[in-house]
């Protein structure tokens, strides 16, 4: 997997910070080991799935001097060996999310980390029987951990061909130094090409764009985020499993928190986020 994100924000009123880093770029590489395991409900077609941090190293540079990038970097670092659990149901939607606590902290971050999980999931929201080349589905969940109210994110999917599968940039993929007969092997194997779009809407009016957990602890938030991203994804026909999907995305927001003593803080920024992940063959991890 590798993940890079960059971040251009800026900050004022309490978290005002002009010697802070108005650009930030982090580049995440890391290889997981996926198990399957007997499922803990007794739900007809439900699958748990066990992701163990192989390996995990992060790069992180600024525009400006950050004295926090390299407990950024010891951050990524400490992941590896974690274990996080997923469960899906028949669809092969994401329904439960165990271990995060031990990955990212707070429940807000958890709920956020849950959210971009159950996006990966190229079939979500499918129709039952499976799908046919030329077909076009989609689904919405909303995005309840944004400080805006009333947002979901719609997902489109459509399934373009069939094609032989391959890793998004076999380069850089770790089989692509290591035997040749096993890559070989998984590039015969013909694969389902998907294509995704994920968009930020806001489906109907609100009256107060201050979520429910904000109102609660005294936060009025006011303000846009907008957010879209792409994906292709090469499932195996043979496997159902992804081969390699990639994704590019993009999020703006300019939004401002007030607390009821009339303070305030003003976010606005945009994230760029490019990522690929590619399935590496039991035969290549064994090396």
């Amino acid at each position: 997997m590798e993940f890079e994100t960059t971040t251009a924000t800026s900050r004022s009123g309490l978290a005002a910070d002009p010697q802070g880093p108005s650009k930030l770029v982090i580049t995440w590489n890391a290889a997981i080991l996926l198990q399957v395991l007997p499922a803990e409900t007794n739900a007809q077609g439900t699958i748990r799935l066990r992701t163990t941090y192989e390996t995990s190293t992060a790069h992180v540079t600024s525009d400006t001097f950050d004295p926090v990038a390299a407990a950024t970097e010891e951050q990524y670092k400490k992941l590896q060996g974690k274990v996080v659990e997923f469960t899906l149901d028949a669809n092969g939607k994401v329904i439960l999310v165990a271990g995060l606590e031990d990955i990212v902290e707070g429940e807000k971050a958890a709920q956020a980390a849950r959210e971009w999980i159950a996006q990966l999931d190229a079939g979500s929201g499918a129709p039952p029987g499976g799908v046919t080349v030329g077909q076009t589905w989609s689904s919405e969940k909303p995005a309840s951990s944004l400080p805006v109210a009333g947002l979901v994110w719609r997902t489109e999917s459509e399934y373009l061909r069939n094609e032989i599968c391959h890793p998004p940039n076999p380069e850089a993929s770790p089989a692509a130094s290591s035997t040749d007969s096993a890559q070989d092997a998984q590039s015969a194997e013909t694969c389902a090409v998907i294509l995704t779009r994920l968009n930020l809407l806001r489906p109907k009016s609100v009256r107060n764009s201050t979520p429910e957990d904000y109102r609660k602890k005294g936060i009025q938030t006011a303000g846009k985020w907008d957010g879209s991203a792409q994906s292709l994804s090469y499932i195996s026909l043979r496997t159902g499993l992804a081969v390699s999907v990639t994704q590019t995305g993009t999020e703006k927001m300019d939004v401002t928190l007030t607390t009821g003593k009339d303070t305030s803080m003003h976010y606005a920024g945009t994230v760029l986020s490019r990522s690929q992940v590619a399935l590496v063959s039991s035969e290549i991890g064994e090396k």
